[in-house]
């Protein structure tokens, strides 16, 4: 009896194992693989509210990042990476600018637009938080990692496993301004989600249950597809 209790034992810690090791990632680095040639291509829409007006101005548009060039120097590697418009999917491709990625053992790092934002860190782990402006001249800002190694479902494309990185989570009675992105692994950024909100003051809205927005912007970046060109 005790014989066939042991061996029920090892074979249900040897299932658990097993689970584990499909489940979990093999390599951090692969939430934001790098390589030139891959691109991803995604859906882009903002809300624009103005005060003054009780309707937000919509635009929606196409994005897609490239890696079109590497150089490393030692431990670090540098990418570049090309981005390109288009209003639709059936109109051309117009690049618009270049930005750079550098990743070394325990970070990776996004320059655009003359500003250097600490993207992620490494290993990735829930406990552990990072000032993402850190490399410019912004007020600090602790990202931390949420729901690590979970599936999502974006676009119609599920992803097996992902993190989301909280970016900043702050809102009151007169503003709101938060900013998430869901990476996935072996694929890189999915979503990305950030909003700069200023509510009405007035003595009427404050004693309202419902925030109204004044003036601020709400935009979101949706994967709808990803891969390699050489």
């Amino acid at each position: 009896m005790k014989n066939t209790l042991y061996i029920l034992i090892v074979i249900a810690s040897l299932a658990v194992s097993c689970d584990d090791d499909v489940t979990s990632p093999k390599n951090d680095y692969e939430y934001f693989p790098l390589e030139v040639g891959s691109y991803t291509v995604y859906e882009v829409k903002e809300e624009i509210y103005s005060a003054g007006k009780t309707e937000p101005k919509t635009s929606s548009w196409q994005e897609k990042d490239q890696i079109i060039d590497k150089t490393d120097d030692g431990d670090s590697e540098s990418f570049i990476l090309a981005r390109f418009t288009r209003s639709t999917g059936s109109d051309y491709w117009v690049k618009t600018k270049e930005f750079r990625i550098n990743r070394t053992p325990d970070k990776i790092l996004t320059s655009i637009d003359s500003e250097t934002f600490f993207s992620l860190i490494f290993p990735v782990s829930e406990s552990v938080r990072w000032n993402g402006n850190a490399y410019n001249n912004r007020d600090k800002e602790d990202y931390f990692y949420q729901d690590i190694n979970r599936p999502y479902s974006e676009s119609k494309q599920r992803f097996d496993n992902t993190l989301t990185v909280v970016e900043r989570m702050d809102s009151s009675i007169i503003n709101r301004y938060t900013g998430i992105k869901k990476y996935a692994l072996g694929v890189g950024l999915i979503y990305d989600d950030q909003v700069s909100y200023e509510y009405c003051q007035t003595p009427e809205c404050l004693e309202s249950d419902i925030r109204v927005v004044e003036s601020g912007t709400h935009r979101t970046r949706k994967i709808l597809e990803f891969g390699t060109s050489k």
